[in-house]
């Protein structure tokens, strides 16, 4: 009984390790293609399947990131789900969703001059 509870511990201990390395992995590929970008995006990883949390810009650089996570070797599966985009601070103008690929503008929507 004693050597099959050993095995079970090692096993787990395994998929620790590995679910570790698979995090280390994905974190140093996104530093690697955009290390800005990296900063603001939380990884964790359970048996091949990686968990992106944080915040980005566009949908365009969420697509980036999912396809980066997807490009590293051991990934199974990614869940992006807490991966929030569009994020507005306040007096900041919003923009449409395909702003990066528009090169038209929005005009404001007050007439009034900004009282700075």
């Amino acid at each position: 009984m004693k050597l099959r509870s050993f095995e079970q511990y090692s096993h787990q201990l395994e998929a620790v390790a590995h679910d570790t390395w698979l995090t280390t992995r994905v974190k140093s590929a996104l530093a690697m293609s955009e290390p800005t970008l990296a900063m603001h995006i939380h990884v964790k990883s359970h048996a091949g399947t990686v968990a992106l949390s944080g915040r980005v810009n566009t949908h365009r650089q969420c697509e980036q990131v999912v396809a980066i996570t997807r490009s590293v070797q051991g990934v199974v599966d990614v869940d992006a789900r807490d991966l929030l985009t569009h994020v507005f601070m306040p007096g900041s103008y919003p923009e449409p969703p395909n702003a990066e690929e528009s090169a038209e503008h929005r005009p404001q929507s007050s007439t009034k001059p900004d009282d700075k």
